[in-house]
C-alpha cells in the first residue's frame, strides 16, 4: 500500500522539529519507522499475521487459524457483552453460520436451545457440549417435562447460564465431528469452548473493573384481537361466557357475570382494546458486576463478584430471577511447573408463571371476552373477582388471582472449576494433568390452592369448575455431580521446513444424578404449600444413576512451510452405559488445509491477501443413556379388578415388579459421520473476507424405544434403529467498507442452509415414529424420506381440482379421512445481518436475524380462533358465506358447487375447527426478522481521566429483540416460544406460553 504522508510530516515537524524519525503504521500492514525528510513517500508491506488469528480448539491447544482444517467461529468478550444479557448465549443469536440459538421463553433466566448443523438425535440430547476451560460442564435445562407442558411448563434456565459473562474473554464454536472427536461422544452435537479471563499485568492502574447497569422489558409480540364483537356464543349475548362470539358492539350497558348478595355487575358493551397489554407491567432489572486481577512474570491472579435482580412483566412479584456468581482464578509458575487453578459459584433464585391449558393466567388471559376489562380484576378482595364468582365457569379464572395463590419456586447451587498442572520437560514435551468438577444442587417448590374447599357452594363450584381442585404440594431434590479428569503430554518441535505437534492423553469422567420427588393432594389448610398439609400420605420417587467413561486418545499435526497442514485424531472410549464386553467404541478423524496464498506474489498479495481451502472427515460417537441395557424394576401396583388400584407397600409389605421397557444387552453407540469442505480468502488486507463451508453428516444406529406387544409382558424394547442425514452450507462475510483513522464501518453476513431428511427407520414402524403430538391431532414426526420434524394433520377433503368439499346441509368442511403432511419443522434457511460503526471512542452495534420456513404449532392461535378473539375470526363481519372454492359431494361420488352458506349461529363452529385448513390451521408459520441488538457505547477520552483515578470509563445503552416481523398468518406469538424444552421435541411448538419481551438497558463501565 502506497501512502504520501508529506502533510502528516509537516504536522510532525511543526509540533517537534527535533524528530528524527517517524513511525507509520496502519491496520493490516507491517510498521516502519523511517527518517523524517521533505516529501517522504513510505510504502508498507501487508502484515498476514493479523488475518491469522490464534484458535483454542480441542483439549484447550491453541492453534493458528489457517491450520484448522475445519470450521471453528470465535467470538471475543465484547460481543457477548455488549448487550448486557445475563447469559452467554444469547446476544449471539443470528451471528454464527450454522449455529441455531433461540431463547425459549422471555421469562427471565430462562433456557436457550443452541442446535449446530441441525438435529441428529431422535431420543438423546443434540444440544452441545459446554466446556469451561478445558472442563466439561452440565446445561441440563430446569424445566417441565414434555409429559407435564401441556398444563405446567415452566422454565428455570440451564447450567450454562450459571457463567457470569463478565467473566467470558473468548468463546469458541466447534462444529464438525473432525473438529470435536477428542472431547469423545458427548461432543456430537458440537463444542462451544468458554475461555475465561486471567491475571493480566497492569501497566497502569489496580486492574479493577465495574460494570453496573439497569434494564427494562416490555411485551414485544402478543395477539392481534378483534374489537367488533364481545361476550356471547353462537351470535348471541349470554352473561358467564369465555368467548367473543356475542353480537357487534353497541356501546349499551348490559349486566354480565354471576349474582353475588343480589347484586350484579353492570358496564357498556364496547371494546376494551388493550385489554391483554395492560395486564402487563414493565420488568425492572439491575445488574453489578466486579473484578479485581493483576499478574508478574510468574503469578497471577483473576476475583470476580455479580449479581443480577429480574422482575419480569407479570404483576407483582410472579416471574423473578436472582442471581449471584463469584469467582477465583489463578496461578503461579516454578521453573518448568505451573499451577492453576479456578473455583466458580453461582446461586440463583425463580419464581415462574407456569403456562399451559386449564387455571393458567396466560390461558386465563386468552379467554377473556373482548368487552372485559382484565387490570378491573385487580382487587382480590372483590367477590367477583374471586374464582368462586368469576364471571365465566369454564376451566379459567382470574390471571391476577393465580399469581397471587399459585407457587411455583426454584433455587440453586452451582459450584464448577479445575485444578491444573503443566509441566515443561525435554525442551519439545509438556505434560498435563487437570481436574475438574461441576456439582449442582436444586430445589423446586410448586403449589395449588386447595379450591374445592376455599369456593365451595358458589356458582362456578356447583359448575363443577373445581372438580378435583383440592390442592397439591410438589417439591424435587435434585443433585448432579461431574467429576472429570484429563492426563495430556504434548509435543512441540520445528524440523526444517515441518512443524510437528502431537499429543497422547487419557480422560476419565463420572457423572451423578439424584432426585427425590414428593407429591402430595387434598390441603388441609388451602393455601399453605407444606408436605405435612395433608391427612394423605405424600407419594415419593426417587431416582439415582452413575455412569462412568473412560478414553485415550492422540492427535498429530504436520506443519510445512506454513502452508500445508494435516492433522489426524483417534479416541476410544468405554462406556458404562454399554453392555459389559461391548463398551468400546473408536473414531478417528483427518483434517487438511492447503494455504494456497504462500504462493502468491507481492504484487497478488496486494489485493488478494489471503486464501486457503480445507476438508475434513470425522467420526463421533453417543452412548446410551443409564441402564438401557438392563429391565428396571418399580414399586408394584396392582389392578383389583373394577375396584381401582392396589398401590404396594400394602399392610407392611412391599412389592416390586419388571418395568415396561425391556433392556437390550446388545446396544451399540450411536455413530455420526461427517466430512466438510471449506474455504477462507480475504483481500485488500483483510478488509473484505470470505468464508465457506459444505458439510455432510450422517448419524446412524439412532437409539430407540420401540413398542412392543404387551401380551410380551413389555410395552417398549430399547433398540439401535434408524439414520438422519444432515448436509448444509454456511457462508461468513466480512467487510470493512470504510475505515479511516478516526471511522471504521464494519458489515458482517452469515447464512445457513441445512437439509435434514430420516434414511431409515425400523420396519415395525412403517416408515414414520413419533417425535410429538397429540392423540388424533397435529403431530410431529421422523417419516423415511422426509426431513426430520415433519407435521402431519387433518385437513379438509378436497375434489381432484383442489376444491375444498363441505357439508351440504351446515356448509362446514368436511375432513379428510386420512391425516396428511402439512411441512416441516425446519427453516429453509437462516441469515443474520450485522453492523458496526466506530468514531474515535462511539461504537455503535446493529445485528439482524433472520430465518425463513417452517411451521410450528400455536395453541395461543388455536384458544384465540374458539374464544373468537382472532382477528380472523371477524372475517366478513361475521354475516354468513359461502365457504371459498368448495363443493358438494354427491351420492355417486360426482361434485358440484357448493351454495350452502355458513350460517351466523355456525360461525363460531366454523373457526374453532380451524376454518378451511381444519386441524392443520394450528400450524403458523415461524419465519421472522427481527432486530435483536442494538447497542450504543462511547468510551470517555483518555485526556479527560489522566488526572483521575480511573483508567477507562464507557457508558453504554442497548436494546435486545426491539422488534419482530413475521408472515401475515401468524398475528399470534413470537415464533422462538416454546413450550417443550431445548430440543428436538422443543420444535413442535408452544402450548399457550407467555408473549415475547423487548428489553431497553443502560449499562456503566469504569475500570481503576
Amino acid at each position: 500500500m502506497l501512502l504520501f504522508i508529506s502533510y502528516l510530516f509537516r504536522d510532525i515537524y511543526a509540533s517537534d522539529s527535533s524528530a528524527k524519525t517517524l513511525q507509520v503504521s496502519f491496520v493490516g500492514m507491517q510498521a516502519q519507522e523511517v527518517a523524517i525528510k521533505p516529501n517522504l513517500r513510505v510504502v508498507l508491506k501487508s502484515d498476514t499475521e493479523v488475518l491469522d488469528e490464534v484458535v483454542v480448539t480441542a483439549m484447550g491447544i491453541k492453534r493458528s487459524e489457517k491450520a484448522l482444517g475445519y470450521s471453528a467461529t470465535s467470538v471475543n468478550s465484547d460481543k457477548i457483552t455488549a448487550t448486557r444479557n445475563s447469559d452467554v448465549m444469547s446476544a449471539l443469536s443470528g451471528k454464527i453460520a450454522g449455529v441455531q440459538i433461540s431463547s425459549n421463553s422471555s421469562d427471565p433466566g430462562a433456557s436457550n436451545s443452541v442446535v449446530v448443523r441441525g438435529f441428529s438425535s431422535l431420543s438423546g440430547s443434540n444440544q452441545p457440549l459446554y466446556i469451561i476451560d478445558g472442563v466439561p460442564m452440565s446445561n441440563s435445562t430446569a424445566g417441565s417435562s414434555t409429559s407435564d407442558a401441556l398444563d405446567t411448563s415452566y422454565d428455570f434456565g440451564n447450567g450454562a447460564n450459571a457463567i457470569n459473562p463478565d467473566d467470558v474473554e473468548s468463546m469458541t464454536v466447534l462444529k464438525g465431528a473432525a473438529a470435536t472427536a477428542l472431547y469423545g461422544s458427548r461432543a456430537a452435537n458440537g463444542v462451544i469452548m468458554i475461555t475465561t479471563k486471567t491475571g493480566k499485568q497492569q501497566k497502569k492502574g489496580l486492574g479493577i473493573e465495574y460494570n453496573g447497569g439497569l434494564q427494562a422489558s416490555t411485551i414485544l409480540r402478543y395477539p392481534q384481537l378483534q374489537n367488533e364483537f364481545g361476550m356471547g356464543w353462537s351470535g348471541t349475548h349470554t352473561e358467564l361466557e369465555n368467548g367473543s362470539w356475542g353480537p357487534r358492539f353497541d356501546g349499551s350497558m348490559r349486566v354480565w357475570g354471576n349474582v353475588y348478595d343480589n347484586s350484579q355487575k353492570v358496564k357498556p358493551y364496547v371494546a376494551m382494546k388493550d385489554n391483554i397489554k395492560d395486564f402487563f407491567d414493565t420488568g425492572f432489572r439491575y445488574s453489578n458486576s466486579l473484578s479485581f486481577n493483576n499478574a508478574n512474570e510468574k503469578s497471577n491472579y483473576y476475583v470476580s463478584f455479580s449479581q443480577i435482580s429480574d422482575d419480569g412483566m407479570l404483576p407483582g412479584k410472579a416471574d423473578t430471577y436472582d442471581k449471584y456468581t463469584f469467582s477465583a482464578r489463578g496461578g503461579h509458575k516454578i521453573g518448568n511447573l505451573t499451577l492453576s487453578s479456578s473455583v466458580n459459584y453461582a446461586s440463583q433464585r425463580n419464581k415462574f408463571a407456569t403456562t399451559g391449558q386449564g387455571l393458567s393466567m396466560i390461558n386465563s388471559l386468552y379467554q377473556t371476552p373482548r368487552d372485559i376489562s382484565i387490570i378491573g380484576q385487580k382487587d382480590l378482595n372483590d367477590p367477583f373477582n374471586g374464582p368462586g364468582y368469576y364471571y365465566t365457569p369454564y376451566g379459567v379464572t382470574n390471571p391476577y388471582y393465580i399469581l397471587d395463590t399459585y407457587m411455583n419456586t426454584y433455587k440453586s447451587e452451582k459450584i464448577y472449576g479445575k485444578f491444573q498442572v503443566d509441566y515443561d520437560f525435554l525442551k519439545y514435551f509438556k505434560f498435563t494433568y487437570r481436574i475438574g468438577l461441576d456439582a449442582t444442587n436444586s430445589e423446586q417448590k410448586y403449589g395449588e390452592p386447595n379450591l374445592a374447599a376455599l369456593f365451595a357452594g358458589t356458582p362456578n363450584d356447583d359448575q363443577g369448575n373445581f372438580n378435583g381442585k383440592n390442592g397439591k404440594v410438589m417439591e424435587e431434590m435434585l443433585r448432579r455431580r461431574e467429576l472429570n479428569q484429563d492426563v495430556l503430554v504434548t509435543f512441540s518441535m520445528p524440523v526444517s521446513d515441518f512443524d510437528i505437534n502431537a499429543l497422547v492423553g487419557g480422560n476419565f469422567n463420572e457423572r451423578k444424578y439424584s432426585s427425590m420427588t414428593s407429591t402430595v393432594t387434598g390441603l388441609d389448610i388451602p393455601t399453605w404449600y407444606h408436605l405435612s398439609n395433608s391427612a394423605n400420605t405424600p407419594l415419593a420417587e426417587e431416582l439415582s444413576s452413575r455412569r462412568r467413561s473412560n478414553a485415550v486418545f492422540a492427535q498429530v499435526d504436520l506443519a510445512w512451510k506454513s502452508m500445508v497442514y494435516l492433522t489426524a485424531t483417534a479416541r476410544n472410549d468405554w462406556s458404562s452405559t454399554l453392555p459389559k464386553g461391548k463398551r468400546g467404541f473408536f473414531y478417528p478423524g483427518i483434517t487438511g488445509s492447503f494455504v494456497f496464498s504462500e504462493l502468491f506474489n507481492e504484487d497478488l498479495k496486494s489485493w488478494f491477501t489471503f486464501g486457503k481451502i480445507r476438508a475434513a472427515y470425522g467420526k463421533t460417537g453417543n452412548d446410551a443413556d443409564p441402564y438401557m441395557t438392563l429391565t428396571s424394576y418399580g414399586q408394584a401396583v396392582a389392578d383389583s379388578g373394577g375396584w381401582g388400584e392396589v398401590k404396594f407397600p400394602l399392610n407392611g409389605t412391599n412389592a416390586f415388579t419388571k418395568g415396561n421397557i425391556l433392556g437390550n444387552n446388545a446396544l451399540k453407540p450411536e455413530m455420526t459421520t461427517e466430512y466438510e469442505f471449506g474455504a477462507n480468502v480475504a483481500f485488500f488486507n483483510g478488509r473484505l473476507s470470505v468464508d465457506a463451508a459444505y458439510y455432510n453428516r450422517n448419524s446412524d444406529n439412532q437409539i430407540m424405544s420401540l413398542n412392543m406387544d404387551a401380551a410380551s409382558g413389555y410395552t417398549y424394547r430399547n433398540v439401535n434403529l434408524g439414520k438422519i442425514r444432515n448436509q448444509g452450507w454456511e457462508l461468513l462475510v466480512t467487510g470493512r467498507p470504510i475505515q479511516t483513522k478516526d471511522f471504521t464501518w464494519e458489515l458482517t453476513w452469515n447464512f445457513t442452509k441445512n437439509n435434514s431428511k430420516v434414511i431409515s427407520l425400523p420396519e415395525e414402524l412403517g416408515g414414520l415414529a413419533t417425535i410429538f403430538g397429540l392423540s388424533g391431532g397435529t403431530t410431529l414426526y421422523a417419516i423415511v424420506g422426509e426431513p426430520l420434524g415433519t407435521y402431519k394433520a387433518e385437513v379438509p377433503m378436497t375434489d381432484d381440482n383442489g376444491n375444498i368439499v363441505v357439508n351440504p346441509s351446515t356448509g362446514l368442511p368436511v375432513a379428510s379421512d386420512q391425516m396428511a403432511i402439512v411441512g416441516t419443522m425446519n427453516y429453509k434457511y437462516q441469515m443474520g445481518v450485522s453492523t458496526m460503526l466506530q468514531y474515535k471512542g462511539i461504537t455503535l452495534g446493529v445485528d439482524f436475524d433472520i430465518r425463513q420456513g417452517g411451521k410450528m404449532y400455536s395453541r395461543t392461535k388455536a384458544i384465540n380462533y374458539f374464544t373468537g378473539n382472532a382477528i380472523q375470526t371477524a372475517y366478513n363481519d361475521r354475516n354468513p358465506f359461502i365457504v371459498p372454492n368448495s363443493v358438494n359431494q354427491l351420492s355417486d361420488g360426482s361434485f358440484v358447487e357448493n351454495t350452502t352458506p355458513v350460517s351466523y349461529a355456525k360461525i363460531c363452529d366454523y373457526w374453532n375447527a380451524g376454518g378451511d385448513m381444519m386441524g392443520s390451521y394450528e400450524l403458523i408459520d415461524k419465519s421472522f426478522v427481527k432486530l435483536r441488538n442494538i447497542s450504543l457505547g462511547w468510551d470517555l477520552p483518555k485526556r479527560w481521566l489522566s488526572k483521575t483515578p480511573f483508567q477507562d470509563i464507557k457508558v453504554s445503552v442497548y436494546g435486545s429483540n426491539l422488534f419482530v416481523w413475521t408472515p401475515s398468518d401468524n398475528t399470534f406469538i413470537d415464533p422462538e416460544m416454546t413450550s417443550f424444552g431445548n430440543d428436538l421435541e422443543g420444535q413442535y411448538g408452544e402450548w399457550t406460553a407467555n408473549p415475547s419481551s423487548r428489553k431497553f438497558g443502560f449499562n456503566l463501565m469504569v475500570k481503576f
